[in-house]
């Protein structure tokens, strides 16, 4: 699973995580309903990003919960992980996990990974849900990711869903990549938006999509 936020081991979460960016905004039902039998169908989208954002190619998507399960220890209590079957979408094997809050989504890639930050509610448009630099890959030229999450629902497919942006900004104030995610409580994920920038580094094009067609929660 793509994420642009640093990794957080769950453990010390309360300590780089103030929960107070969290602990507001609480939707009645759950952001990510993680129950077995649960499954979700999109329909995925793949473009060119050297060509404009061009439209390549779609599949159909099926994501599943494999029983896998496991549990870690968060700034609000124990988070129960669920393994995501999504054998040809963004989501992969990875694990997600909803904070006792309701207010975070948690996401692992695999069970010897860190937890980090999927997605958070936020009380005002463009709050700044979590931030970090990595200056490992390019030390001239570190890249910021922020994570921002908006109050204002929007409606997408006809979902009224809550929305999180995640840039990764090059220390020329360019863009290198963005990803939209729209969540429905008590739906689930209802649309991602993936743009990367070209190798020119000029532009930033809508790369990939992953947009719920069906759904069969408990």
């Amino acid at each position: 699973m793509r994420k642009l936020i640093f990794v957080l081991p769950l453990l010390i979460a309360a300590a780089c995580t103030p929960s107070s960016h969290y602990n507001t905004g609480t939707p009645s039902q759950p952001l990510i309903p993680l129950t077995s039998g649960n499954s979700w169908i999109y329909v995925d989208s793949v473009f060119n990003n050297n060509n404009g954002g061009a439209f390549d190619t779609a599949w159909t998507d099926s994501v599943s919960l494999t029983g896998q399960t496991a549990e870690f220890t968060g700034p609000n209590g124990t988070v129960e992980f669920y393994q995501l079957n999504d054998p040809t979408g963004w989501f992969g094997s990875s694990y997600l996990g909803v904070d006792p809050s309701n207010t975070v989504v948690y996401g692992l890639d695999s069970l010897n990974a860190n937890a980090y930050v999927y997605f958070g509610t936020a009380t005002q448009d463009g709050e700044v849900l979590g931030s970090s630099e990595d200056n490992t890959t390019n030390p001239s030229c570190p890249i910021t990711y922020d994570l921002y999450g908006f109050a204002t629902s929007v409606v997408v497919n006809g979902h009224t869903c809550l929305r999180n942006v995640e840039t990764a900004l090059n220390c020329n104030n360019f863009t290198v990549e963005q990803i939209n995610t729209y969540i429905a409580p008590g739906v689930g994920v209802v649309r991602i938006e993936d743009y990367e920038s070209d190798s020119t580094l000029t532009h930033t094009n809508l790369s990939f999509t992953q947009t719920l067609k069906s759904y069969t929660v408990q």
